[in-house]
């Protein structure tokens, strides 16, 4: 990233998604996981509600989504970090940007999925300048419930989404809009994660994830939101999304 920055934002430009190794340390994100673990034990009911989402497996309780984690605990603030400053601003090439919110994203053994979808379709920037940042606090790959990103989806620009029945996800791109779309074939990228690994997205990239079977492992990420504060809101997508939204949560 500091010595070839031009071609690290080529290659984003023209992917829509780039994979960084060693970003965090791996201590931090053990603290992490423990912290969502601790939080797991308050949770007496099964919820779905906009900022916290769960799943029953088993008569246990699980977290799946959990939005706005910054005031949860200080170790969350740290991913709040000068290190993901430096690479939005060379991937959006814009110098004033600014942390919209963090939320973690948890696959558990037994539970949901993640649909298809574009993190737009929800963001609704007029000008998609923003960034998502998934980190992972554990190692995993796509056995385990981690992210497939299609390679140059974002060149579409925000595609129709559709009711989905996913905990904590409202939307999701059906396969016949992906085969209408020309999408169908693209190339698929799936990383491999270690603890500390971050891969960004455009927010007009369509990602997804499967279900992990049961007894697998549990697999721990974090999701870091920048924008950059020229954005506006497109008001009309809000209100499609809140159509949605109010259909899937509870």
């Amino acid at each position: 990233m500091i010595d070839d920055p031009k071609n690290i934002f080529k290659s984003f430009q023209e992917n829509g998604v780039i994979h960084f190794d060693d970003i965090f340390e791996k201590n931090l994100c053990s603290q992490a996981i423990n912290t969502l673990k601790d939080c797991e034990v308050e949770l007496k009911d099964d919820t779905n509600k906009v900022g916290l989402v769960t799943e029953n497996i088993e008569n246990k309780i699980y977290i799946k989504y959990y939005q706005g984690l910054f005031s949860v605990d200080p170790v969350f603030r740290k991913f709040f970090s000068y290190k993901l400053m430096r690479i939005g601003k060379t991937l959006l090439q814009e110098e004033d940007l600014y942390f919209s919110d963090i939320e973690t994203h948890i696959r558990n053994p037994g539970g949901s999925s993640i649909p298809h979808h574009q993190d737009n379709f929800y963001f609704n920037l007029a000008n998609a300048k923003g960034l998502t940042f998934y980190i992972a606090l554990n190692s995993h790959d796509i056995n385990v419930g981690g992210l497939n990103y299609i390679v140059g989806s974002h060149i579409k620009r925000v595609i129709p989404h559709s009711l989905s029945s996913e905990a904590g996800f409202s939307s999701g791109i059906s396969s016949s809009t992906i085969k209408d779309k020309g999408l169908k074939n693209k190339e698929i990228y799936q990383p491999v994660y270690l603890p500390g690994a971050i891969t960004i997205h455009h927010p007009e990239n369509i990602h997804y994830a499967s279900p992990v079977k049961n007894n697998d492992q549990r697999s721990f990420a974090l999701s870091v939101r920048i924008f950059s504060s020229s954005e506006i809101i497109d008001q009309e997508g809000v209100e499609r999304y809140k159509k949605l939204l109010s259909k899937n949560r509870s």
